[in-house]
């Protein structure tokens, strides 16, 4: 399960720092942490901007990844610009190899798209290939030596454009339910959503929406279908809230569902993603025995909720902002 980085998690972030430093494992120098260079990563850990998540397992915190703006005037080895976020990730020992770390990047790099960055930096040893070749696989690029045997690499936060027609994959668009893992995901195409509608945010929305997706998912009452690009990141998602109501017409034992965050990245647009989730989680909630969905439909979407059986209901959606 991925949850977002909490103050409480801070001292496994400089373990994690310090596992990140020296990835092939043994006794790390106890004057590590002191290293200026290295401690720009962690120091005053909660300031404007740091963002992370930490796996866990039974229990037990398994690794980390976490965002963090530099300043020029005090860089990190993989610093681009003010504007670019550094990213940073790490397992416990024995963790590699059961795609921890993977889940970890892509989770900071859907954070780091719902929070505004177009991309993000990191500096690899070029001696980790295991790292590297996990950085290039996820669109990362090298942009650079940044001294001491070290490259820095960047990569767009947004997932990869749809192939070409003449390109293998490229048929049409296939969704998966949603994991426990997708929180991150599902909030960066919820920005999506909400900046196709000019909501202005009026708060930092993402880490609570990441916080509860995993608990709410397991309690069957938020469902979910994503539809995976070539790179594996979600590309197009479909949310829905299951909660009881009071018995009425259509609905007799009060069992309903409203349907939200249908969003798709612009790349992937008007290719049949959308489609897809939406079928998906409809199926999904049909076996679920749920009797009514609703949704507010934009102009754009209309045709595609009649297409899927919903019908256009009476009166006007409001509403009511509670202080």
């Amino acid at each position: 399960m991925l949850a977002p980085a909490t103050a409480d998690d801070e001292p496994f972030l400089w373990e994690m720092l310090a596992q990140a430093a020296f990835p092939d494992g043994g006794q790390h120098p106890p004057e590590l942490l002191a290293d200026d260079h290295l401690r720009r990563y962690l120091d005053g850990w909660g300031r404007a901007g740091d963002v992370g998540l930490v796996a866990w397992e039974d229990g037990r915190r398994m690794g980390a990844s976490w965002l963090r703006l530099m300043t020029p005037e005090r860089p990190g080895y993989g610093f681009v610009d003010a504007a670019t976020p550094e990213v940073s990730v790490a397992v416990v020992d024995g963790a590699w190899g059961r795609g921890l770390g993977r889940s970890l990047m892509l989770g900071a790099l859907d954070l780091a798209a719902a929070h505004g960055h177009a991309r993000v930096s990191l500096s690899v040893a070029l001696t980790n290939v295991r790292a590297a070749g996990l950085y290039l696989s996820l669109g990362f690029v090298a942009v650079g030596p940044d001294g001491e045997g070290s490259m820095t690499m960047v990569a767009p936060s947004a997932p990869a454009p749809p192939p070409g027609p003449d390109d293998a994959g490229a048929g049409p668009p296939t969704a998966r339910p949603a994991t426990v893992d997708d929180g991150p995901a599902l909030a960066r195409l919820r920005q999506v959503m909400f900046a196709g509608m000019d909501v202005v945010d009026e708060g930092d929305w993402v880490l609570p929406f990441v916080a509860m997706w995993p608990g709410e998912r397991a309690a069957g009452r938020w469902s979910g279908a994503v539809v995976p690009g070539p790179d594996g990141r979600a590309v197009a998602s479909a949310l829905a809230v299951t909660y009881p109501s009071p018995p009425g017409p259509g609905r007799p034992d009060g069992r309903v569902a409203h349907v939200g965050s249908v969003a798709t990245d612009p790349a992937w647009r008007r290719r049949g993603a959308a489609r897809a989730a939406m079928a998906l989680l409809l199926s999904h909630l049909d076996q679920a025995g749920v009797q009514s969905s609703t949704l507010n439909a934009s102009p754009a979407g209309s045709g595609l909720y009649l297409d899927l059986g919903f019908r256009v209901g009476r009166g006007q959606a409001m509403r009511r902002p509670h202080p």
